[in-house]
């Protein structure tokens, strides 16, 4: 059987949301229900309104507060002290870089901190310069700069103490009842979704698996389970989600050597069984 091309791959998977400077894209194939509720979540992202200045710069200044992702709040000062090292050119280059990004990202109806993670280390590089910077000032000819760099650093320790302390003891009620108030820390732990308990039992399956993965109606967009290695048909491991039984049986004929399986993610616990075609229909003959 001949290799699915990437645009048929793609095709699998619903319809590629357009940058905001393009029009909604139109679905070229009947869309299950499952992709039919993301298309309509990315066409309300996306808008049907043409872009315009003044949209980019209100989508601009909107995403901004998605940056504090990548520093703690007391760190907040020391990216003012940056603002002063922006005299000399190899700093306003920085400055410049992140901007670039800023602007590119924000051609994109979806934004994620994760989209502008390659500029990670100019984030730490703004905030040390700005501790260093800080650490110079002086007050009536006195150092004070960097008693202020140090109790920023011990800020931002005791920042990182309390909201792991409280994950880390997240069955008790003063963990529940604080962490409501928690933001932009996204510190992951655990396994809320049952990802990992679905990894281990197909890791302890002999051989090479490919999994059908049925989304139910009130499933949240943003958690996806299907994600593949770079190398899918070397991979033990093949996730696709559930388009019916004609699709899915063109998956299993290209991989006649995988054992199937059908995976709900949405029940509590997620459900993994083995995939089971449903028969086909029979016809009754009148006597």
């Amino acid at each position: 059987m001949a290799r699915p091309t990437l645009a048929a791959t793609r095709g699998l998977s619903g319809v590629p949301a357009t940058f905001t400077t393009q029009p909604n894209p139109v679905p070229h194939r009947e869309l299950t229900p499952q992709q039919q509720l993301e298309y309509r979540m990315q066409v309300s992202f996306h808008g049907d309104a043409a872009e315009t200045v003044s949209r980019f710069l209100g989508r601009l200044e909107y995403r901004v507060r998605f940056y504090r992702f990548f520093f703690f709040a007391p760190l907040y000062l020391a990216l003012a002290a940056f603002l002063v090292a922006l005299r000399e050119w190899r700093f306003a280059w920085v400055a410049l870089c992140l901007l670039i990004f800023a602007l590119g990202a924000n051609f994109y109806p979806f934004f994620f901190p994760h989209y502008i993670a390659a500029v990670t280390c100019l984030f730490i590089l703004a905030s040390v310069t700005g501790l260093e910077r800080l650490s110079r000032l002086t007050i009536r000819a006195l150092p004070a700069g960097s008693e202020a760099a140090q109790l920023i650093l011990l800020l931002c320790a005791a920042h990182f103490l309390f909201w792991y302390g409280l994950h880390l003891f997240d069955q008790q009620p003063f963990s529940l009842a604080l962490r409501q108030y928690e933001t932009w820390d996204a510190i992951n732990h655990g396994d809320p979704a049952g990802r990992t308990a679905i990894q281990k039992t197909l890791a302890e399956v002999p051989g090479k698996q490919l999994v059908f993965v049925r989304y139910w109606p009130q499933h949240i967009f943003q958690q996806e389970w299907v994600y593949n290695a770079a190398d899918v048909d070397g991979a033990r491991i093949v996730w696709a989600r559930d388009l019916g039984a004609d699709e899915n049986d063109k998956l299993r004929r290209y991989y006649p050597d995988r054992t199937s399986w059908l995976l709900e993610p949405d029940a509590r616990p997620p459900k993994l069984s083995h995939y089971e075609q449903a028969p086909a229909p029979t016809l009754e003959v009148a006597p």
